[in-house]
């Protein structure tokens, strides 16, 4: 039995770890929820293009043979062969080449597509491709603050959202067999809320964990990894990295032509060697020459992890096994330990299944999140009562606004930046740029707006704008049907009408939500900040002190 006074101790640790990172865990999850389907999100939001079914894998040869002659740079940049023929693959063959590079400035890249006229020569084309989803990804890691800095504020946030984890735990150890699955509804809101705040933490806990521990990993591996290597290595370990990376890159050119093997064959090789492999692309490096090799880029069944920096590497001219140690199963123990908590930050393991669980559960800890900041607002309001306060204080006004402003904010900009792919493209310069843009005037627009209005008034507003934003997806797409004089598209694949179906379900969500916020701040307890009626200097009665704002 842990004694109560242990159980304060840890109440209040939970409490103030929760809500002091509360607001970026929130966007975090949120975020990272979409990424589960990072890649229908972009094949929502590629334009159509000419398509890898445009040149059958048999003429692949030819096209490769095209593209290397007429843009060399290809043939050292590396060549990648389509294989699935979703809509963010605008054709067969992609390649990127350098641009004029200043000192002191990033490297950046073009990125060019090809594919083979009615005539059989050569259509190359330099296009942007979409960067929505990266973007969002960006948010949901680092919650859109640039690197290094987002990726050592999360870490931190990480930290402590274990912290508040184990101490949540400790908290219900007490009374974790009467109160795990209780869910009591009745007058008493703010014990509904919390048990279903416990319910959702301690049934979710396991992925919690698994998330904070590799977010923590991510957020501070750079400076550990380079405190180590100045400490105890003495920068021998950096050579050794080093010594390991070049063990994954193709062979040197060796200057004498060779004869390329087919797509095709070199398909049915690596099936003969590898046969548990499920390729994506194939990445051809030296093309046309005697050292050539092709890069198998896919995942392994039976492992957990995705080989996106690793695959396969077989000889571009003789279809044998140059290199396979990036493949999870040939991985060194600590490449493949980094691989797998990759995978379980990601979902890269268990199929569909997963990826929907990883889904919900990044909604729900969204949920864990905001249900967090509200029962901490609540708590205070009670504490007042006692006190013989009736308003509340200036702190729990702001963290409310706060709240509405930051976490709804997000919702929104996030609904809005997808919806500018469409909307934007073709009409701006820089979409990518735009995307940036269109969510954080969103973004912080709400959060000044939330604190303009105040929580009550600005929760209503600000999820009506989320429930427009959101059903803006779909309308988009069946805008794009009736009237494709706007040059927008409609996509026709399970994975993009999937965007539009989630996208509405969440946007009638939104608009239940702001219906019932809108009862509430007409009919809650006057002394709440989630009302907009006053207590006019009196002290409410018992039964509105027990009455929370949710």
């Amino acid at each position: 039995m842990i004694r109560a006074d242990i159980v304060k101790h840890y109440k209040t640790v939970h409490t103030w770890t929760g809500v002091t990172c509360g607001l970026a865990l929130f966007i975090a999850f949120y975020a990272g929820a979409l990424t589960m389907f990072q890649e229908p999100i972009a094949r929502w939001a590629s334009p159509p293009a000419v398509g890898v079914a445009a040149v059958s894998l048999d003429d692949a040869p030819r096209l490769l043979e095209l593209v290397a002659a007429a843009h060399p740079e290809a043939r050292r940049q590396g060549m990648t062969l389509h294989l699935r023929g979703h809509e963010n693959e605008p054709a067969r063959v992609t390649w990127e080449e350098d641009k004029p590079h200043q000192a002191g400035q990033p490297h950046e890249h073009t990125h060019w597509w090809a594919t083979l006229k009615h005539d059989g020569t050569l259509l190359a084309k330099q296009e942007e491709p979409s960067e929505l989803a990266e973007f969002i990804n960006g948010v949901h890691m680092r919650v859109g603050i640039p690197q290094p800095w987002g990726s050592y504020l999360m870490g931190a946030v990480s930290l402590l959202y274990g912290v508040a984890l184990i101490a949540g735990v400790i908290i219900l150890l007490p009374s974790l067999v009467k109160d795990f699955l209780a869910l009591r509804i009745g007058k008493n809101l703010k014990r509904m809320w919390q048990d279903a705040h416990n319910v959702v933490g301690i049934a979710a806990f396991p992925f919690h964990l698994v998330i904070a521990v590799t977010s923590t990993a991510w957020g501070f591996g750079g400076p550990l990894w380079s405190a180590q290597e100045s400490v105890i290595f003495g920068g021998r370990q950096q050579a050794v990295m080093k010594r390991d990376f070049e063990r994954w890159l193709p062979p040197k050119p060796t200057g004498d032509a060779g004869v390329m093997m087919p797509p095709a064959q070199l398909l049915q090789r690596l099936n003969a060697q590898v046969p548990d492999f499920e390729p994506k692309v194939m990445i051809f490096k030296n093309f046309g020459d005697k050292a050539a090799a092709v890069k198998f880029v896919g995942a392994e069944r039976g492992y957990v992890g995705d080989t996106t920096f690793g695959g396969v590497m077989l000889s571009a001219v003789t279809g044998e096994l140059v290199n396979d140690r990036a493949r999870p199963s040939r991985q060194d123990p600590d490449r493949r330990a980094s691989t797998t908590i990759f995978a379980l930050h990601t979902g890269e393991y268990g199929g569909v299944t997963i990826t929907w669980a990883y889904f919900f559960l990044g909604f729900s800890g969204a949920w864990l999140f905001y249900s967090g900041n509200l029962l901490w607002i609540e708590t205070r309001r009670k504490k007042a009562l006692k006190g013989g306060e009736v308003e509340q204080s200036r702190s729990t006004r702001l963290l409310g606004s706060a709240t509405v402003g930051v976490c709804l904010g997000c919702v929104a900009g996030i609904s809005l930046t997808i919806v500018a792919a469409k909307w934007l493209h073709g009409r701006v310069v820089d979409l990518n740029h735009w995307h940036e843009l269109v969510y954080y005037a969103v973004f912080l627009g709400s959060v000044a707006w939330a604190f303009a209005w105040g929580a009550a008034r600005s929760a209503v507003h600000l999820l009506w704008l989320c429930a427009a934003a959101t059903m803006a997806i779909p309308l988009t797409t069946l805008i794009a049907l009736l009237f494709p004089v706007l040059g927008m598209w409609a996509h026709s694949s399970a994975a993009t009408i999937g965007v539009d179906v989630v996208a509405s379900i969440g946007a009638f969500c939104f608009a239940w939500m702001a219906i019932a916020t809108t009862r509430r701040i007409r009919s809650g307890p006057a002394d709440s900040i989630w009302s907009i009626r006053r207590a006019n200097g009196r002290t409410v009665s018992h039964e509105a002190a027990v009455m929370p704002a949710e």
